[in-house]
């Protein structure tokens, strides 16, 4: 090999191939064992099954009190029923003798219900005299009552590899016995600077000097996903020097080299790194800004060698080193979120590369709008600093007027939510005709608000004409003109706007704003997450779903790759996907 100049790797014309080498290259780090004290944002390395019923007893829901439902089958305001309470119990309490028929037990919200007894009565329900109360009306059994194993059933999957652990995780595992959790042990990621021209934060200036900001907002942005940055320094451009500061940081999991990365005369990051014996794959990325960022080997370790202009350097890191980093924490997903949106203002941009521009994006009346940035050079630091999304150009495209969809990626942790987390959680249900979207989505519902979650479902019908017959009142004011009609009765009011085809998803959806979670059935190409529903002997007929895939139901093994590395669900298991799609909304 040639000390002075490195061997040219081989080229990478496009961002999926780079990407696709260094999620190949890179390995998930160790695992090892911490006390839940030190797990919160720790990302999970097995999955965790109770050991027993969560809860091991069924529970009083209510403050009043617990009473056999055959007692009270026949009580009215005319007929009311007397009972004998015979004790109370708190939380921590145990009844030990059965509930006898013509008696209650007054009892504590939490508290266990004592066998015999199916049912609570709420305090505000009940007329109490010396010992005995009166009830005026019956009760369902298992009313106010949480059933046994309610939370998970022993030996239930409740949490998957890959989740990162937050305070209800903690909880959760807390309360099935465990005191400790298997992660994935934190990366070390070192960031070196390079250049001449570069002096430490707070220092004065000199004519040519410009302060260093790269390792700063890398680090951020590696502290954030749960790995540990070390920061270098800077090395200047000299070799020796500069091959000092990397063999330190090819000590760390993995390096980030920011400057010097180019072919100017004194661009020397890449023969440093070739003497040093790391072995290069790829020096340049057809994509602008980030397009002199090169990738290496030295041994299992990644090496990124990024731009040293800002704007061009965050960017790389976004498209290429981000995913690779998530990946080696063990996360399950590795990329951001990226949506469909709608364009604020036109945009003129030189075709032939990916092109990467930075955005502001916000949930307008018909869905996702973003705005490009005015400032878009590659040493921008102002639009970094301001942006909350990505405007993904393709290479062929080169004028887009305002109103034109494109595809965003989000800098921001939305969840299932718009860009600026306003409307409800959108979450699709997809799969073949007849393989249950409509069952999962009933079985959901009432998982879903026992967690706490107001739901709303959206469904697409693609035989629906009109829901007026002809002559009706309604039917008659719309043939008259009227954009709106609104049907509205004792049971509700139903909403209707005329449309020639299809109603836009995004109009629809802008409408509902009562409530924390909207399920969609359909819409297969929509950009919200999905689950998608799996069923033997159904054949799926329509493409891949577009957007995220959160999960996979399926009454059958695991499909390959049918759920594109999302967990799989079976039917027994649907209190853990609502407890998935909790997770998903409450980190928005």
């Amino acid at each position: 090999m040639n000390q002075h100049s490195p061997d040219p790797p081989q080229p990478i014309t496009s961002v999926e191939d780079a990407l696709a080498l260094i999620l190949k290259s890179v390995s998930r780090q160790p695992v090892e064992d911490v006390p839940l004290s030190e797990a919160a944002g720790r990302v999970l390395a097995e999955t965790i099954e109770a050991t027993e019923d969560l809860w091991p007893f069924p529970r009083a829901a209510m403050d009043g009190v617990a009473v056999r439902a055959g007692d009270l089958a026949g009580a009215s305001d005319g007929a009311p029923v007397s009972l004998e309470v015979v004790g109370a119990i708190f939380s921590g309490q145990v009844w030990t003798a059965p509930l006898a028929p013509g008696t209650a037990v007054s009892i504590a919200t939490g508290a266990p219900v004592p066998a015999g007894a199916d049912a609570v009565v709420p305090q505000e329900l009940l007329l109490r005299s010396g010992n005995r109360v009166t009830i005026t009306q019956p009760v369902e059994r298992g009313r106010h009552v949480f059933p046994a194993g309610e939370e998970a059933r022993a030996d239930e999957a409740v949490l998957h590899v890959g989740t990162i652990l937050g305070g209800g995780d903690l909880a959760l595992i807390a309360a099935i016995g465990r005191g400790s959790v298997p992660v994935f042990r934190r990366a070390w990621v070192a960031i070196l600077a390079t250049g001449d021209e570069l002096v430490p934060a707070g220092s004065s200036l000199a004519p040519g000097q410009v302060r260093e900001s790269n390792s700063h907002a890398l680090a951020a942005e590696v502290a954030a996903l749960g790995a540990a940055p070390l920061r270098l320094g800077i090395a200047p451009d000299d070799l020796v020097a500069l091959e000092e500061k990397i063999r330190e940081g090819l000590a760390a999991d993995a390096l980030m080299i920011c400057g010097g990365v180019s072919v100017g005369e004194r661009d020397l990051v890449r023969t440093a790194l070739c003497r040093l014996g790391v072995e290069m794959k790829f020096a340049s990325v057809r994509m602008k800004p980030g397009s002199p960022v090169a990738f290496g080997l030295a041994g299992a370790r990644p090496v990124f060698a990024l731009p040293g202009t800002p704007g061009a350097a965050r960017i790389a890191f976004e498209v290429l080193v981000r995913p690779a980093l998530c990946a080696m924490m063990g996360r399950r997903e590795i990329h951001r979120e990226v949506v469909t949106a709608t364009l604020a203002s036109a945009l003129r941009v030189k075709p032939g590369r990916r092109r990467f521009l930075w955005g502001r994006a916000a949930h307008g009346a018909f869905g996702i709008e973003v705005a490009p940035l005015t400032r878009q050079g590659t040493a921008t630091l102002r639009s970094a600093s301001e942006a909350n999304a990505l405007i993904v150009i393709e290479p062929g495209d080169c004028e887009l007027p305002a109103g034109a969809r494109v595809a965003v990626r989000l800098l921001v942790p939305t969840g299932l939510h718009g860009a600026d987390g306003g409307g409800p959680a959108v979450l699709g249900v997809v799969g073949g005709s007849g393989s249950g979207k409509t069952t999962l989505i009933e079985r959901l519902i009432p998982s879903l608000r026992r967690r706490g979650l107001t739901v709303a479902v959206v469904k697409h019908h693609a035989h629906m004409r009109s829901v007026d017959d002809e002559g009706t009142d309604t039917w008659r004011a719309e043939q008259a003109g009227a954009i709106e009609t609104v049907l509205a009765g004792p049971g509700g009011a139903v909403y209707r706007r005329p449309y020639a085809g299809d109603p836009p998803v995004a109009q629809v959806l802008a409408g509902l704003r009562h409530a924390n979670l909207v399920l969609v059935e359909g819409y297969n190409g929509s950009p919200w997450p999905k689950i998608l529903v799996i069923r033997e002997g159904v054949t799926h007929d329509r493409p891949e779903p577009a957007g995220p895939l959160i999960a996979v139901v399926s009454d059958g093994p695991a499909r390959g790759a049918a759920g594109g590395g999302a967990p799989v669900f079976t039917w027994q298991d649907l209190e853990a996907v609502a407890d998935l799609v909790v997770r998903r909304v409450a980190s928005s």
